[in-house]
């Protein structure tokens, strides 16, 4: 994704652009140069990006949500335009913690990687694995 840039189509140049501004932060990307680690890994075949892009768009766990009865950590930028912030208060996951980013993007965890990083472990360490009989 990031290969090429320099030589890419302005049209190219113009989505990669938007994708980024989509991911980041203005702010988090002067302070942190070259394209952001989270658009793509540049060995994807053409194929396997496609594959990728349609699984995603198909991809709908709505309806299971309520049933999930594990310990649930939903994280989430307040500034996600890609998925808006209220997509991550609306879950309906019973008991789920959630944590807000403030003014973060979509990719939290590089803007926040401190803080995203502490609340994972800190989530973890409040609800240990327990041995369960398998099924």
């Amino acid at each position: 994704m990031t290969e090429g840039y320099a030589t890419a189509p302005d049209g190219a140049r113009i989505a990669f652009e938007a994708l980024i501004n989509l991911m980041v932060s203005p702010q988090w990307r002067w302070s942190h140069p070259g394209p952001p680690s989270v658009l793509g890994d540049d060995t994807m075949t053409p194929r396997a990006r496609r594959e990728h892009r349609r699984a995603s768009e198909r991809h709908d766990a709505w309806d299971v949500l309520p049933g999930v009865t594990a310990p649930t950590l939903v994280l989430h930028g307040t500034d996600d335009a890609f998925a808006p912030v209220r997509n991550g208060t609306l879950l309906a996951i019973p008991g789920a913690t959630l944590h807000l980013f403030d003014g973060a993007r979509h990719a939290y965890f590089l803007e926040r990687r401190d803080e995203a990083s502490a609340a994972v472990l800190d989530f973890l360490d409040a609800h240990p694995l327990r041995d369960r009989p398998r099924a």
